[in-house]
Protein backbone atom coordinates (compact mmCIF):
# COMPACT_ATOMS: atom_id res chain seq x y z
CA UNK A 1 0.00 0.00 0.00
CA UNK A 2 1.28 3.59 -0.82
CA UNK A 3 1.83 5.65 1.69
CA UNK A 4 -0.22 8.31 0.03
CA UNK A 5 -3.25 5.91 0.25
CA UNK A 6 -6.10 7.07 2.40
CA UNK A 7 -7.78 4.05 4.00
CA UNK A 8 -11.73 4.82 4.84
CA UNK A 9 -13.21 5.87 8.15
CA UNK A 10 -14.02 3.96 10.99
CA UNK A 11 -17.06 5.12 12.66
CA UNK A 12 -18.73 3.39 15.54
CA UNK A 13 -21.47 1.22 14.22
CA UNK A 14 -24.92 2.62 13.89
CA UNK A 15 -28.08 0.52 13.80
CA UNK A 16 -29.66 3.02 12.17
CA UNK A 17 -27.45 4.43 9.52
CA UNK A 18 -25.26 1.20 8.95
CA UNK A 19 -27.72 -2.20 10.07
CA UNK A 20 -29.39 -3.02 7.14
CA UNK A 21 -26.33 -3.30 5.35
CA UNK A 22 -23.94 -4.76 7.72
CA UNK A 23 -27.43 -7.61 7.56
CA UNK A 24 -26.37 -8.06 3.94
CA UNK A 25 -23.10 -8.87 4.97
CA UNK A 26 -23.78 -11.41 6.67
CA UNK A 27 -24.97 -13.76 3.75
CA UNK A 28 -21.80 -14.36 2.43
CA UNK A 29 -20.46 -14.26 5.83
CA UNK A 30 -21.95 -17.22 7.02
CA UNK A 31 -22.59 -19.37 3.52
CA UNK A 32 -18.96 -18.71 2.80
CA UNK A 33 -17.67 -20.11 6.42
CA UNK A 34 -20.65 -22.64 6.27
CA UNK A 35 -20.94 -24.78 3.72
CA UNK A 36 -24.59 -26.03 3.39
CA UNK A 37 -26.08 -23.15 5.39
CA UNK A 38 -28.67 -21.00 4.32
CA UNK A 39 -29.26 -17.48 6.01
CA UNK A 40 -32.90 -16.56 6.11
CA UNK A 41 -35.58 -14.63 7.85
CA UNK A 42 -35.11 -16.07 10.90
CA UNK A 43 -30.96 -15.37 10.99
CA UNK A 44 -31.70 -12.10 10.24
CA UNK A 45 -33.97 -11.59 12.89
CA UNK A 46 -31.76 -13.20 15.75
CA UNK A 47 -28.59 -11.42 13.80
CA UNK A 48 -30.71 -8.20 14.52
CA UNK A 49 -31.50 -8.77 17.62
CA UNK A 50 -28.02 -9.49 18.55
CA UNK A 51 -26.39 -6.63 17.17
CA UNK A 52 -29.27 -4.67 19.04
CA UNK A 53 -27.85 -6.02 22.49
CA UNK A 54 -24.60 -5.54 21.61
CA UNK A 55 -24.74 -1.89 20.91
CA UNK A 56 -26.17 -1.52 24.63
CA UNK A 57 -23.19 -3.41 26.18
CA UNK A 58 -19.98 -1.57 26.83
CA UNK A 59 -18.24 -5.31 26.56
CA UNK A 60 -18.44 -5.19 23.19
CA UNK A 61 -17.51 -2.54 20.30
CA UNK A 62 -18.79 -2.08 17.06
CA UNK A 63 -17.38 -0.34 13.93
CA UNK A 64 -17.93 0.38 10.30
CA UNK A 65 -15.47 1.04 7.54
CA UNK A 66 -17.24 3.93 5.23
CA UNK A 67 -16.30 5.13 1.71
CA UNK A 68 -17.94 7.22 -0.08
CA UNK A 69 -21.32 6.65 1.90
CA UNK A 70 -21.15 3.25 1.63
CA UNK A 71 -20.56 0.67 4.60
CA UNK A 72 -17.46 -1.35 3.10
CA UNK A 73 -16.24 -3.07 6.38
CA UNK A 74 -17.29 -4.36 9.29
CA UNK A 75 -16.04 -5.43 13.17
CA UNK A 76 -17.36 -6.33 15.78
CA UNK A 77 -15.85 -7.85 19.10
CA UNK A 78 -16.25 -8.87 22.60
CA UNK A 79 -14.25 -8.97 25.80
CA UNK A 80 -15.60 -12.43 27.47
CA UNK A 81 -14.36 -14.29 29.90
CA UNK A 82 -13.48 -18.51 29.75
CA UNK A 83 -12.93 -21.22 32.26
CA UNK A 84 -8.89 -20.10 31.64
CA UNK A 85 -9.22 -16.67 31.19
CA UNK A 86 -11.15 -14.21 32.85
CA UNK A 87 -10.86 -11.34 30.15
CA UNK A 88 -10.10 -11.67 26.80
CA UNK A 89 -10.60 -10.08 23.89
CA UNK A 90 -12.67 -12.08 21.00
CA UNK A 91 -13.17 -11.12 17.79
CA UNK A 92 -16.93 -11.84 16.68
CA UNK A 93 -17.01 -10.60 13.45
CA UNK A 94 -14.76 -9.19 10.63
CA UNK A 95 -16.21 -8.33 6.55
CA UNK A 96 -14.70 -6.33 4.16
CA UNK A 97 -16.64 -6.37 0.66
CA UNK A 98 -14.57 -8.44 -1.76
CA UNK A 99 -14.15 -5.55 -3.88
CA UNK A 100 -12.10 -3.59 -1.20
CA UNK A 101 -9.97 -6.46 0.17
CA UNK A 102 -6.78 -6.34 0.00
CA UNK A 103 -6.35 -3.03 0.57
CA UNK A 104 -5.79 -2.87 4.35
CA UNK A 105 -9.29 -2.18 5.19
CA UNK A 106 -9.52 -5.78 7.32
CA UNK A 107 -6.34 -5.00 9.01
CA UNK A 108 -7.62 -1.70 9.70
CA UNK A 109 -10.85 -2.59 11.04
CA UNK A 110 -8.84 -5.15 13.36
CA UNK A 111 -6.56 -2.80 14.87
CA UNK A 112 -9.78 -0.65 15.68
CA UNK A 113 -11.08 -3.60 17.37
CA UNK A 114 -7.20 -4.69 19.16
CA UNK A 115 -7.02 -0.76 20.47
CA UNK A 116 -10.73 -1.03 22.17
CA UNK A 117 -9.63 -4.63 23.70
CA UNK A 118 -6.19 -3.21 24.69
CA UNK A 119 -8.48 -0.40 26.42
CA UNK A 120 -11.10 -2.63 28.67
CA UNK A 121 -8.06 -4.57 29.83
CA UNK A 122 -8.00 -7.35 27.56
CA UNK A 123 -4.23 -8.89 27.86
CA UNK A 124 -4.86 -11.16 24.62
CA UNK A 125 -6.96 -11.06 21.97
CA UNK A 126 -8.62 -14.31 19.93
CA UNK A 127 -10.85 -15.06 16.79
CA UNK A 128 -12.33 -18.35 15.28
CA UNK A 129 -11.61 -18.33 11.39
CA UNK A 130 -12.65 -21.17 8.87
CA UNK A 131 -9.42 -23.32 8.00
CA UNK A 132 -9.82 -23.08 4.42
CA UNK A 133 -10.32 -19.08 4.32
CA UNK A 134 -6.97 -18.80 3.15
CA UNK A 135 -7.45 -14.72 2.71
CA UNK A 136 -8.65 -14.33 6.13
CA UNK A 137 -5.71 -16.82 7.68
CA UNK A 138 -3.35 -14.48 5.70
CA UNK A 139 -4.63 -11.42 7.18
CA UNK A 140 -4.57 -12.76 10.93
CA UNK A 141 -1.61 -13.64 10.34
CA UNK A 142 0.34 -10.75 9.01
CA UNK A 143 -1.18 -8.46 11.85
CA UNK A 144 0.50 -11.10 14.09
CA UNK A 145 -2.08 -13.78 15.18
CA UNK A 146 -0.84 -17.87 15.82
CA UNK A 147 -2.81 -20.76 15.78
CA UNK A 148 -2.94 -21.88 19.40
CA UNK A 149 -5.65 -24.28 19.18
CA UNK A 150 -7.68 -26.26 16.60
CA UNK A 151 -11.60 -26.82 16.81
CA UNK A 152 -12.74 -30.00 15.58
CA UNK A 153 -16.24 -31.24 14.34
CA UNK A 154 -17.55 -34.37 13.32
CA UNK A 155 -20.68 -34.28 11.13
CA UNK A 156 -22.97 -36.83 13.67
CA UNK A 157 -25.75 -37.26 11.02
CA UNK A 158 -24.38 -40.20 9.64
CA UNK A 159 -23.96 -43.00 10.93
CA UNK A 160 -20.55 -45.00 11.23
CA UNK A 161 -18.87 -47.59 12.98
CA UNK A 162 -17.78 -47.01 16.52
CA UNK A 163 -14.39 -46.43 16.43
CA UNK A 164 -13.71 -47.55 19.89
CA UNK A 165 -15.04 -51.61 18.43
Amino acid sequence: MAATTRLPAVKPFSWREHGQQVLQFQYEVYERNFPGFRVDGAFLADYERQLRQALRSPYEGLWVLVEDGQVVGFAWAAIISTLVDERLGYLKNLYVVPWARGRGYGARLLAVAEDWMRSLGAPRATLDVTADNESALRLYQRCGYQIKRHRMEKDLTEQEEEAWL
